[in-house]
């Protein structure tokens, strides 16, 4: 799992919050929607490594309790480590497994650790590093190991039971001893982004002297050559920050740019060099390998959790939504407030966070949250029959205007409490539906519908719906609830060119998040209403 060591930090900290109304900006072009898979009996598991083809899913490594304790008897007990290479066929929802106890300890051991950096190549699964038992050293510590494994050969052997040691190559380079960072390819070059290098026990007293940390505070670059026998690390470089890649535990995901290249998103992590605090400042890494340290503060999601990639080509912004986790704040859809909360909770807020092609960001709570405190260590896995991009982000103007689905939550920790409750490994596989909509919250110039605000916002007799209308139109306006199911129409008619205000009565509505309608013949804009 993420390691999230806090030290005495989290004994001894006390409670720091402040509340304030979300002023977060506009809805995304896209509507979302979760649907956990009932009637499935599937492993509790996260901060795993992953790999799919076609409809079957392979998981190796990772953790089957939730989070660790901070005793240095308890901190990542060993009868919680994944023994399992696990196969999910996903048109039965039926898994398979094979025991990692049929290796020599040598080859099974990495594959038994917590937050290896990994990606999918090909046919190929490369997992590096990780934190986990050694058993021939007999100390936990963080693996300097490389692993190959053919995917296809691996899930076959798995479901048909036949022995899994063919499938399974490693090399070891001292590059390579990190955990909780991130693998990641652009063009031809591999980056091994952040991490540490941890060894020993997890404990809440550093001066016990019972663990070493080092930070690796670079991304290191280098080639990797796999002709399907020997496996070759060449040509290392690296990128060194001490201030700002002083960071662990973070979220990263694949972007596009406004010019079409490709890159990749770094955002949060931990714990800042000279404080026991999260990064909020997001990293932008080119395709290019140069790298940009965004100066905006993401409120929420600071750990690894789900995350959505999106981007619109038409108005080049790239939407990245996050899918709760563990956050230095937290949203109460009830009020509208958000909690700053230093010692971390987890959250089930969905946030989105938009980069706009002149380099600005700005982040949206989502009408919607997460049935639980979810989706720290879990993973969002694509559904690969939609449009996307060649580096797996999807293209939004490709999409058809109906209710899909575009991936899954799967694994990760579910919590009892946002602070200090007690915690399991998510077994619930989620299905994350979107739905593009013409337009969101910010008309483009061809609109004819201007200046849109509602007021009061939030309400609980009747608000008002203000908006300037540049051309005399038809104008139909419209409540309905976040799947985009229509509640009730509030307009209907031609209107004058000018400044309009309707009243709607919401006195009858539950509290909760509903979503105005306004359109005329140049389109439809979307806005977000809370009802309390």
């Amino acid at each position: 799992m993420k390691l999230f060591l806090r030290l005495t930090f989290l004994i001894s900290a006390f409670f720091i919050s402040s509340t304030a109304k979300a002023q977060y900006g506009k809805l995304p072009p896209f509507q979302l929607q979760i649907e956990a898979i009932g009637g499935t009996v599937l492993p509790g598991m996260h901060s795993f490594a992953f790999a799919q083809v076609q409809d079957k899913w392979l998981i190796i490594g990772g953790r089957t309790n939730g989070l660790h304790g901070l005793n240095s008897n308890d901190g990542f007990p060993g009868e919680y480590k994944n023994e399992m290479v696990i196969v999910i066929d996903t048109t039965t929802w039926n898994f398979y497994q094979a025991d990692l106890h049929q290796l020599p300890i040598s080859v099974a051991d990495p594959l038994r650790s917590a937050n290896m950096q990994y990606i999918q190549n090909g046919d190929y699964l490369y997992m590096i590093g990780g934190y986990g038992y050694d058993s021939t050293a007999s100390k936990f510590l963080t693996f300097p190991t490389l692993t190959a494994i053919h995917i296809n050969t691996m899930i076959d052997a798995v479901i048909n039971n036949k022995p899994i040691a063919s499938c399974i190559r490693q090399v070891s380079d001292t590059n390579l001893r990190v955990c909780g960072g991130d693998l990641v390819k652009l063009g031809t070059e591999y980056y091994l982004m952040f991490g540490h290098n941890f060894s020993g026990r997890y404990t809440n007293d550093a001066s016990a002297g019972l663990f070493k940390q080092t930070y690796c505070n670079r991304i290191k670059k280098f080639n990797l050559t796999d002709n399907g026998s020997t496996l070759t690390l060449s040509n290392f470089s690296y990128n060194v920050d001490t201030t700002n890649f002083h960071r662990r535990d973070l979220t990263t995901c694949p972007i596009v740019n406004p010019d079409g290249s490709f890159g990749m998103g770094a955002y949060g992590g931990v714990f800042q060099k000279n404080a026991d605090m999260p990064y909020v400042e997001p990293i932008l890494l080119a395709s290019n390998g140069t790298t940009t340290v965004k100066n905006y503060e993401q409120k929420m999601s600071q750990y690894t959790c789900a995350v959505l990639p999106v981007y619109d080509s038409e108005t080049k912004i790239m939407y990245t939504t996050f899918f709760g986790g563990i956050s230095l704040h937290d949203y109460n859809p009830g009020t509208g407030l958000v909690t700053r909360d230093t010692l971390l909770p987890f959250v089930s807020d969905i946030t989105t966070l938009a980069s706009f092609s002149n380099g600005s960001m700005e982040e949206t709570v989502l009408p919607l949250q997460l049935p639980g405190l979810l989706g720290s260590n879990a993973k969002f896995v694509l559904n690969k029959s939609i449009a996307m991009y060649a580096n797996e982000v999807i293209n939004l103007k490709q999409l058809a205007n109906t209710n899909q689905v575009v991936g899954y939550i799967i694994g990760g920790i579910h919590a009892q409490k946002g602070n200090f409750g007690q915690s399991t490994a998510n077994n619930t596989i989620y299905r994350v539906y979107l739905k593009p909509v013409s337009s969101v919250g910010i008309p483009d110039e061809s609109s004819r519908i201007e200046r849109i605000s509602i007021f009061p916002n939030p309400a609980s007799q009747n608000t008002i719906v203000e908006f300037n209308l540049k051309q005399e139109d038809h104008i139909r306006i419209r409540l309905t609830d976040l799947t985009g199911k229509e509640l009730k129409t509030i307009s209907d008619s031609q209107m004058q060119q000018g400044i309009h205000k309707v009243v709607i009565d919401v006195s009858g509505y539950a509290a909760g998040f509903y979503l105005c309608e306004i359109g005329c013949s140049t389109g439809t804009i979307t806005e977000k209403m809370l009802v309390r």
